[in-house]
C-alpha cells in the first residue's frame, strides 16, 4: 500500500494479493493547493500509476497524460474544496475493472486500473468487455459479414473464434445456424449472455490456440462447416507458434468441405513502426483516451495499452497484437493444411489490392 500525505515525499509501498493499492492525501485546504499545481500533480499521479505492478514505467506515459490528469485533479479540488483533509485512492488490481467513483469525506476516491499481462489470452476481453460495443460500434460491417458468413456456412454448424459479445454469432444464430463461440474472457462471455439469455449461441470458455482442448472441456463434440475469426481477433494470439496451433486446431474440427475465414488488418511496413509511441485516440468533454504502444521487433508483436482518463477514474486497458502480413498468414495456414481460396478487402467483396488496409481471407482444407 502506497501512502502520500501532504508531504509528497512520504511514500511507501505494500503489495496486495491482486496488485497494489495506492493512497495519497488530497491536500484540499486552500492554503495547501497553491504549491500542488495542476501539472505537478499530474506528473505525480502518472508516476504512481506507471510504477505500479505490471504497468510499463516508460516516461512517455507521464509526459503525455500528466497535464490532463492534473487538470482533472485540480477541477475536483476546486469543486469539492473543503476545510477538512480528504484522501484519494488509486487501486491497481490484476484483472480489475473500473468501478463508479466519487469523493467521500473519509473514504476518498477509488479507481481501478487493469494490469493483465498481455500474454494472458484473456487480457483483451478483460480489458475491453465493458466498453467494446460502445467504442467500436461504428467500426464494423456487421450486416455484410452476417450475409457472407451465412452463405459460406451453407446451413451447417459454425464456430467463431473470439466470440466476444456476440456481435456476429448472435445474428448468425438468429438465422437458424448452430453457432459455438470460443472466448478466453469470461467477462466477454458474460456480455454475450446478457444479449443472448436463451443461449442461442453456445458459449465456450477457452483458448483459440487450443481449440480441441477447449471444445472437449466444454463437452462439445462437433465438427463445423465454417470457422471464422473476425476483426483482428486472430492476431491477439501472442506468437506465431500460437497462430500455428490455432490453424492446426481448426484443421482438426473443420469438415473437409468447410471453410476457415479470417478478417484482419494489413500492417504497414515493419520498418516504419515506431519502437514506442503514444497518441490521443479520442478526446471528449468528459473523457480522453490515449494509446501507448511498444513494438517488439524480434517477436513482431505490438504491445499497448489504452489509458482512459475521465472524471474520477483512470482505467488502463492492456492489449497486444501480432504484426502479421497476409502472406505470413497464408504461410501459417498452408503449414496446417489449408489453401487460400479467396481474399477480399472487406465483407462487401471489394477486390483486394496493394492499397487495401484490411483483408477477409477464405481458406479451405487441402485435398
Amino acid at each position: 500500500m502506497l501512502h502520500c500525505t501532504a508531504d509528497r515525499n512520504a511514500i511507501g509501498r505494500t503489495k496486495t494479493e491482486n496488485g497494489e493499492v495506492v493512497r495519497f492525501s488530497a491536500a484540499t485546504r486552500e492554503n495547501n493547493v497553491a504549491w500542488f499545481g495542476s501539472n505537478e500533480c499530474g506528473k505525480f499521479l502518472t508516476s504512481v500509476i506507471d510504477s505500479a505492478t505490471g504497468i510499463s514505467s516508460e516516461p512517455v506515459g507521464t509526459r503525455w497524460i500528466s497535464e490532463s490528469l492534473g487538470k482533472e485533479r485540480q477541477h475536483r479540488l476546486n469543486r469539492f474544496r473543503a476545510h477538512w483533509p480528504c484522501r484519494s485512492v488509486i487501486e491497481v488490481r490484476r484483472h480489475g475493472s473500473r468501478v463508479p467513483v466519487g469523493w467521500h469525506r473519509h473514504h476518498g476516491q477509488t479507481s481501478r486500473v487493469t494490469t493483465n499481462p498481455p500474454s494472458d489470452p484473456s487480457t483483451y476481453g478483460r480489458s475491453f468487455a465493458d466498453v467494446y460495443d460502445d467504442w467500436y460500434a461504428t467500426s464494423f460491417e456487421t450486416d455484410a459479414a452476417v450475409v457472407a458468413l451465412t452463405r459460406l456456412a451453407g446451413g451447417g454448424p459454425v464456430l467463431e473464434l473470439g466470440v466476444g459479445t456476440g456481435r456476429l454469432a448472435f445474428p448468425l444464430a438468429q438465422c437458424g445456424l448452430r453457432v459455438v463461440g470460443i472466448d478466453a474472457s469470461q467477462e466477454m462471455l458474460d456480455r454475450l449472455q446478457l444479449a443472448d439469455p436463451t443461449q442461442m449461441v453456445i458459449p465456450v470458455l477457452g483458448d483459440m490456440a487450443d481449440i480441441d482442448g477447449s471444445l472437449r472441456n466444454a463437452n462439445c463434440d462437433q465438427h463445423f462447416t465454417l470457422i471464422f475469426c473476425a476483426f483482428n481477433t486472430l492476431l491477439n494470439l501472442d506468437s506465431f507458434d500460437a497462430l500455428g496451433r490455432c490453424f492446426r486446431g481448426c484443421q482438426q474440427v473443420l469438415l473437409p468441405s468447410g471453410h476457415l475465414v479470417v478478417e484482419a488488418f494489413v500492417p504497414i511496413d515493419e520498418s516504419t513502426i515506431p519502437s514506442q509511441s503514444l497518441s490521443p485516440a479520442r478526446v471528449e468533454t468528459d473523457a480522453a483516451v490515449f494509446i501507448e504502444t511498444t513494438y517488439d521487433r524480434e517477436r513482431s508483436r505490438l504491445v499497448g495499452r489504452h489509458i482512459e482518463v475521465q472524471s474520477g477514474a483512470i482505467t488502463v486497458r492492456p492489449w497486444s497484437v501480432l504484426i502479421c502480413a497476409p502472406e505470413q498468414l497464408d504461410h501459417a495456414a498452408h503449414a496446417a493444411g489449408f489453401v487460400l481460396v479467396e481474399r477480399r478487402s472487406d465483407w462487401n467483396g471489394t477486390p483486394f489490392t496493394d492499397e487495401s488496409a484490411t483483408h477477409v481471407s477464405i481458406y479451405a482444407p487441402t485435398a
